[in-house]
């Protein structure tokens, strides 16, 4: 276990200087905002670098020597005691988080982990959708994942790339709320970080329920936090620097599209100068070129499965599985598995259409979601009756009015297209916080509103780690790789599956032994009816119709 320690420590220490160009730290709060930027720059060359090479140990471990590089060049920066001290609690998350945990079921098995074996092992595969169709919408984060697997961390590198992101949000508002207790500052921003860490802690506790969902939520709670933040003192590269989180963000999660709009409300200051041909602004527009890129020639879309978005001249492109995919995704978000039940002669087509799936999600989603929403909803009610003293009038900022607006549009949409809690709660939860503040602020405190705000905050962060170190220290079960995460197989043991395989022109192509691939041989995937072309160095995976 010492070890999951020192390995979330260092992972933390030589990540955080790839963002000194877009945040200088200083305190929690700046080095907490730069391992977020250092973290998308990892995933940008991550990217860039698998059009041209796999993303093995050997080459992976260039990174940590560039990190441990700009460690020594801005020394200055991190060797002090407050970068020490943002590791140290950094590692302590980490290693609370990931220790004896699961890894997200049942997608990683399906999805996250082969494509993460398959960066490992391949270079860009032109048409890989067609091995299996997630393929085709996979995260930027697994990009991540890939290059954290090197000489140093080994295949466990992995698992540290979505638990950085959750613990570095976490982070910077533990460290946000904290000057504002020294500062008395119990504003608007306080409000809204407060309303969110509660959720946070109440809800986004468990690694094992993270996926590529929760690093997009969490970064889209961090982005509206630094806009409301710096919204009066706002500085001419920050519009980039969000805009390069928005970007990161719907890489993560498509549905959160309306975060790339947010940074926008900026323009709603007088005399606002925005600088848009920029070394940053180039960087930014290089990366979503790459990723649309890499799109197209993973799937043959722009945006798979947005059948709109599709080349059909490419060899690779199959349409009619697209849209098949695309018709599903939406289905089973709006609760077909439960209507299909009912043996209802109906297409999944025409069950998305016109509201008739409406019954069906409000007899069951929608009380997952009431269930899981009501307790957090009272908690904040409470919180309205206890910290308020006496009313006072502050008008409304037009600012403020708009992301309330903005994230009201972002529920609708994800209502609309995938109504499951897991896609779009960070709306849901950023539009309650913004009226919780909205409310909060227009109320003078009580003198304990303040020990109010701290002892929840205590007591909500005791539970978080006690309920992580009951799974590490009550749960006795020793398996493969113990005690890191579980990520060859969904038994007990853990023990590495040895998958089948078929030989197609000349190229391996696994089958799971069972119903996931897990992290195994690559490329591993279910469909075994495909042609793979080679040209040059590129294998091409095309439809056996073509």
């Amino acid at each position: 276990m010492i070890k999951i320690v020192l390995s979330s420590f260092l992972v933390t220490a030589l990540y955080t200087p790839f963002g000194i160009y877009f945040e200088k730290g200083k305190t929690s709060t700046s080095f907490s905002l730069q391992l977020i930027y250092g973290l998308i720059i990892i995933s940008f060359f991550a990217l860039l670098f698998n059009f041209f090479f796999s993303l093995n140990q050997i080459f992976n471990s260039i990174f940590l020597v560039i990190g441990l590089a700009l460690f020594i060049k801005h020394r200055r920066i991190y060797l002090n005691k407050n970068y020490f001290v943002f590791c140290l609690i950094s590692s302590l998350l980490i290693f609370l988080l990931i220790t004896n945990s699961h890894i997200y079921r049942p997608d990683a098995g399906l999805y996250h982990l082969p494509y993460i074996s398959i960066l490992n092992h391949e270079k860009i595969i032109l048409g890989i959708s067609n091995l299996h169709f997630r393929f085709g919408h996979i995260s930027i984060v697994q990009y991540l994942s890939a290059v954290s697997n090197n000489l140093v961390f080994g295949i466990n590198g992995i698992v540290f790339p979505v638990a950085l992101i959750g613990v570095a949000v976490i982070i910077n508002f533990l460290a946000n709320m904290y000057l504002k207790f020294l500062r008395n500052e119990f504003d608007f921003h306080f409000l809204f970080i407060f309303s969110i860490t509660i959720f946070i802690f109440y809800k986004m506790n468990r690694y094992s329920e993270y996926g590529n969902d929760a690093p997009a939520h969490f970064l889209l709670f961090l982005l509206v936090s630094e806009l409301i933040k710096n919204f009066r003192n706002i500085q001419k590269d920050n519009i980039s620097n969000y805009l390069l989180i928005a970007m990161f963000i719907v890489m993560n999660k498509i549905i959160l599209i309306t975060s790339i709009i947010l940074p926008l409300i900026y323009f709603l200051k007088e005399k606002f100068t925005f600088k848009f041909v920029s070394k940053k602004n180039f960087f930014i527009s290089f990366f979503i070129f790459l990723w649309i890129g890499k799109n197209i020639l993973t799937s043959g879309c722009a945006l798979y499965p947005l059948k709109v978005t599709c080349l059909n001249n490419l060899k690779w492109t199959n349409l009619e599985k697209t849209e098949k995919v695309s018709i599903e995704n939406e289905a089973w978000a709006k609760g077909w598995p439960d209507f299909r039940k009912k043996e209802i002669d109906i297409k999944q087509k025409d069950y998305s259409k016109k509201f008739y799936w409406l019954n069906t999600w409000l007899q069951n989603h929608f009380i997952i979601i009431l269930k899981i929403l009501t307790p957090y909803l009272l908690l904040l009610i409470l919180f309205s009756v206890l910290i308020k003293k006496e009313k006072k009038y502050i008008q409304e900022k037009k600012f403020i009015k708009v992301l309330i607006v903005l994230s009201f549009v972002g529920v609708v949409i994800w209502f609309i297209k995938v109504p499951a809690f897991r896609y779009g709660y960070s709306y849901i939860i950023i539009l309650i916080a913004l009226l919780f503040a909205s409310y909060g602020r227009n109320f003078i405190f009580h003198k304990t509103s303040k020990s109010i705000f701290k002892i929840t905050i205590a007591i909500l962060l005791t539970i978080f780690t006690f309920k992580n170190l009951n799974r590490i220290l009550l749960n006795n079960d020793v398996y493969f790789n113990y005690p890191w995460p579980k990520f060859y197989s969904y038994e007990k043991n853990n023990n590495i599956k040895k998958n089948k395989f078929q030989i197609i022109n000349g190229k391996k192509i696994y089958q799971p032994s069972e119903r996931y691939c897990m992290l195994s041989n690559a490329p591993c995937g279910p469909n075994n009816k495909l042609k793979i072309m080679k040209s040059n160095s590129y294998l091409i995976f095309v439809p056996s119709f073509k």
